[in-house]
Order: C-alpha cells, then structure tokens, then sequence
C-alpha cells in the first residue's frame, strides 16, 4: 500500500477540530451501550477489513479499499462502479477488461518515451504483463535505470470473477546491471509467491489472515518478511514486516466511515513518529478522550460538522503503535455522521452513534492467529 494507501486524514476533518467536549471513559461507554439498545428497526451490516471486523448502518457501503504488501497492491471498488477498469472484475469478458487498463497505462506512459512489453504471460493461471519504459531520453541521462511495470490477473472461473493485482517489486533495475533478466525474474517469483496466499472467501467467514472487501482472502498469517536479494528499494529493509489496507464507506448523502491500517517497517520509525507527533500536537489544542477502540489504546477527537448543526465529524488514532510489528499496527479511523441520514436511530445523537460504531470495531475472530509481533 505505500505511499498510496498511507493516507493522511482528510485535512477536512483535522483543519476544523474545534471541539465541543471531552469524555471520560465511562461516559464513552454508556454512549455505546445507548447506540446498541438503540430502535429494531435499524439494520447494521458486519464488514471485514484486514484482521479487523466492525459493524455499519447497512445503508453505509463500500466506496474505496485497498492493499498493499512490497510485493504487490489492490484496489477493490462498489460492485457497482463501471469507471475503475481494475480491482475485482465480473462477467465474461473481464480477462478483457484487465488487459485495457494495463494497455491504457501502456499508452499514457509512451507519451513520455519508449514502452514495450517484454512479458505477455496470458497462458497459466496465474496472467502476467510487464512493459519497460525507456526514460534515457526523458532523463537526459544514458545510464537512466531499467523500468519495469508488472501486473497480475488471477481469474476464480467459478465465481465468473478476476482480480486485477499491480506489482511492486519490479520497477528500477541498473542499466548497468550485467544480469537484468535474472534479476526481473527473480523479483517476478517473489510478488508471484505472494499471490498465491489470494483467495475468494465468502464474508462472513473464520479464516486467518488479511479479509478483503468483497469476499477477497489474503491467506497470510504474518505478512511475508522481507528477504535479503534484488528487491525493489531500500525501504523495505531485510526482516522488515509491511502491510497496510484502507477501506471508506459512505451513505450516499452526509455520512462516511474509513479505517486505515500501516504497519510501518524496520527503517520507518521516522514516519510513525511523525504520525503520532502529528496528533500529540492536536493534542495541546484541542480536546480529545482516552478512548480504547479493538483493545488499542487511542485518542478520539470530535468536532462540529461544517454545514450542519447535527452533524459530527471524527478522528480517532491509536497511540500505542509499533515499528514492524502486525498486532501493533498504525490505526486510524475518521469520518462523519450526519444523524438525520439516520432516523431509525433518534434519540441518539450523532456523537452518540459515533462512539457505538467504534465500540464495534473488533479484531476478527482468527484475524491475528498466527501473528508473532
């Protein structure tokens, strides 16, 4: 997920953190006990994401999610959205549909110097494409590195469904490097190794690992660690654990909800300090509660909505997070909650419906089985 997926909260809800109170645990606490003995009538939906499970107004849908491991990342989108070519791809002409938006990224990147597929792999399971963009000239540099994009399309036929899979340990070889080849294949091997751990996996289910929306397993039980060879950058330091996914989910009308989970690797300390500093300096200003969400503990912000007296808006982020460690992972969950999209749920207050939603935030059951850090 890298750079990509570690999203940095919405500057809309930290820019307007000016808050209206402050709890105390145990008021936390009654206000979620309130939400769950709230009207029969409203209906919640149980969702998975990562090692993670919480529940929703099941008007409240998927919107974005996405993964990402050194070797490879992926998007997943609303079932409905006909605008994303990649991700999880349905019907009869979807081995199609993959190979348009791996030529359209083809085509755009052309526009800046030579491109060409050097791997068209569509006969096993398993389809692989890769093409090299030349940038000797775009650099102005003759000695300008090999760069190679990879992508993956792992079909599940009896579902009549696909999964789209860009590769991430590909990318920069010396134009020096007396064994390019060796060195692109071997890479190739490491991220398909990795695919193989991807499943389909009805939601609900029990099974270890990282659960993705839209009944997508990856069957790890601990991320793979990064091994000592020709991998992609030195970011990802040998023994070092990565993984990270995200997931947004939205109403339709005034109300989202979204979970982003990194675990920041050897070498990363920088950035997970940065991460928790970010917040400790909200801290002097503004308001907060000691709030434990999914046995973590946190701190949760809530401010007014911008447009509307009865809305909220929230953050919530863990402060015990660790370097490379999965149980210990970076989390934070923000969003807001516009109580009138909600009427089955009156007398709550939107404040109130907030902190039931992440009283619902658990590890899955067999979600950390397996994790050693």
């Amino acid at each position: 997920m890298a750079e990509g997926y570690r999203k940095i909260i919405k500057q809309g809800l930290l820019g307007s953190l000016v808050m209206v109170c402050f709890w105390q645990g145990e008021v936390v606490m009654a206000q979620a006990e309130k939400m769950q003995q709230g009207p029969a009538s409203m209906v919640f939906t149980k969702h998975c994401v990562g090692r993670f499970e919480f529940e929703l107004p099941q008007e409240m849908q998927l919107l974005t999610s996405g993964y990402g491991q050194p070797q490879f990342s992926i998007d997943i989108y609303h079932q409905d959205d006909k605008a994303e070519k990649k991700g999880v791809i349905t019907g009869e002409h979807r081995l199609e549909q993959w190979l348009e938006y791996v030529e359209e990224l083809r085509s755009k990147a052309a526009k800046y110097g030579p491109t060409k597929y050097v791997i068209r792999d569509l006969e096993p399971e398993l389809k692989t494409l890769v093409y090299n963009e030349d940038s000797r000239v775009l650099m102005n540099d003759p000695n300008a590195k090999h760069d190679f994009s990879s992508f993956f399309f792992k079909d599940f036929p009896e579902q009549q469904l696909g999964l789209s899979i860009d590769g991430r340990a590909n990318k920069f070889i010396a134009r020096n490097a007396p064994n390019v080849d060796e060195i692109l294949q071997q890479r190739l091997q490491w991220m398909r190794q990795a695919i193989e751990k991807i499943e389909y996996q009805p939601w609900p289910h029990k099974q270890a690992g990282v659960c993705l929306q839209r009944n997508i397993l990856i069957a790890n039980l601990q991320p793979p660690i990064t091994p000592s060879g020709p991998y992609p950058t030195s970011a990802y330091k040998e023994g070092s654990y990565h993984e990270n996914y995200q997931a947004e989910f939205f109403n339709g009308k005034d109300s989202l909800f979204e979970i982003i989970v990194n675990v920041y690797g050897k070498g990363e300390e920088k950035g997970l300090k940065e991460e928790l500093s970010r917040y400790s300096g909200m801290m002097a200003f503004f308001a907060s509660s000691k709030t434990k969400v999914a046995g973590r503990e946190g701190r949760l912000f809530i401010s007014d909505g911008k447009y509307s007296d009865t809305q909220r808006e929230f953050t919530w982020v863990s402060t015990d997070s660790k370097i490379n460690s999965v149980r210990y992972a970076h989390m934070e969950i923000s969003g807001k909650i516009e109580i009138e999209d909600f009427p089955a749920m009156a007398p709550l207050n939107a404040t109130e419906m907030i902190v039931g939603l992440l009283k619902s935030v658990r590890v899955r059951e067999n979600g950390m089985v397996g994790v050693k850090d």
